[in-house]
């Protein structure tokens, strides 16, 4: 792995090395957890491109299972250490289609005792995600922190912050003196959701977040994308005549949810999300994504 991967490298060993002591410190009082999803996806504007005629639409099949453990390390602490792997295959644009192999630690602690009581929750993830199209392969990792309650025994919601970093392990510029890894990206965000349990089998969700960092927008030559870039790449994945282009932008992502139990382990899972970025002056684009997937939990 390349040299800018490290720092994910180093956050996934450092992970497994807390699993590795949590487990012989808390063997007793561990849990084993398994996760499976399969499900599909349709993305608007998967090239996050502002004119119409460079708008690229897809949909993919996803496959994602993670197996982990969950410690009780007092009567209000929890921890939960977990290792996974995942991939998309898409229908048109094989140059996206990746596996990714990650781990994550989860820490959760309630203020107090009983449903109502307020919790914080601190996490990190790592991974790293090979592409068919090399100029997307790379690792990853973030970190998040949140403080939530459960305000009625139907009714919660969360604050939080997540910080991510991506890096980019293919280098191909096209501009001198411009960078070519277009996605070695960082960006910081905030978020607020709330979930209701309308009945027994149905929970329904809603998420508003605001992100600032680095974007990539895949267009055919542009100007003012030019003009605002701080990586510039050819991006074969969607056509010959593509670049992608790294800008510094915000983007606000509004999200609904529906999660119906089939029974005690599985669920069907709907969500609907809607994004909008602004990168600079006049220049953004908009997308949304329909996500179904089967979950089966044990």
């Amino acid at each position: 792995m390349a040299e800018t991967c490290r720092p994910a490298a180093w956050l996934i060993g450092r992970t497994v090395g807390a699993a590795l002591f949590f487990g012989a410190s808390a063997a007793a009082a561990a849990e084993w957890l398994f996760d499976f999803d399969a499900g599909a996806f349709y993305d608007s504007n998967l090239s996050r491109a502002q004119k119409s005629s460079d708008v690229r639409a897809d949909a993919a099949a996803t496959l994602a299972a993670s197996a982990g453990n969950f410690y009780a390390l007092t009567g209000n602490d929890g921890l939960t250490l977990s290792i996974e792997g995942r991939g998309e295959a898409y229908h048109r644009f094989h140059g996206l289609n990746f596996i990714g192999a990650g781990a994550s630690a989860d820490f959760r602690h309630k203020f107090d005792l009983g449903y109502a009581a307020p919790w914080l929750r601190i996490a990190a993830s790592a991974s790293y995600d090979g592409y068919q199209q090399n100029l997307r392969s790379g690792a990853r990792w973030d970190a998040r922190a949140e403080v939530g309650q459960r305000l009625s025994e139907q009714f919660d919601a969360a604050l939080g912050g997540m910080f991510d970093r991506r890096y980019a392990e293919h280098d191909e510029p096209v501009v001198p003196g411009i960078s070519g890894k277009v996605f070695d990206l960082r960006g910081h965000s905030v978020y607020f959701r709330a979930g209701y349990a309308a009945t027994e089998a149905l929970l329904l969700g809603a998420r508003v977040e605001v992100r600032r960092g680095d974007v990539v927008s895949s267009t055919r030559r542009n100007l003012e994308v030019f003009e605002a870039s701080s990586a510039i790449a050819h991006d074969p994945a969607f056509g010959d005549d593509f670049f992608a282009y790294r800008l510094r932008g915000t983007t606000g992502t509004a999200t609904v949810s529906a999660s119906w139990a089939i029974d005690t382990r599985s669920s069907l899972n709907l969500v609907y999300a809607a994004e909008r970025t602004r990168a600079y002056d006049e220049l953004d684009y908009h997308s949304y994504r329909v996500d179904f997937a089967y979950a089966y939990r044990y």
